[in-house]
């Protein structure tokens, strides 16, 4: 029976410490922003760049300063409003279009 314990809570001890090595290199939080202009860019054709530093916000309307890398032929669309997946450590992970009615209220209120 000790052993069986045992073995159960090195095996919960491994989940738990994977689950927060997942979140720390992988997870983050919602942010919201809108695309004002056309970024910086650098290089031409395939290895374009564009660079957006601007301010996102939270649900609750808390503005953070990111950087988005984008490698792409052409900028992203002005007056597009992106969900952003941000990470304390790595910053912008990940985003999406979405529309303006799927922005938080208070996130919206900044943006405008």
């Amino acid at each position: 029976m000790k052993k069986w314990f045992a073995g159960l809570l090195v095996l919960a001890v491994f989940c738990a410490g994977s689950f927060y090595t997942y979140q720390y290199f992988y997870g983050g939080s919602s942010f919201y922003t809108v695309i004002r202009d056309e970024g910086t860019k650098s290089g031409s054709g395939e290895d374009t760049v564009y660079v957006y530093k601007q301010a996102a916000y939270d649900d609750q309307g808390d503005r953070v300063s990111v950087e988005m890398r984008e490698y792409r032929k052409q900028p992203l669309r002005q007056g597009a409003y992106l969900k952003l997946l941000v990470n304390p450590q790595k910053g912008v992970l990940s985003w999406e279009e979405i529309s303006a009615d799927q922005v938080p209220k208070k996130a919206l209120d900044q943006l405008e």
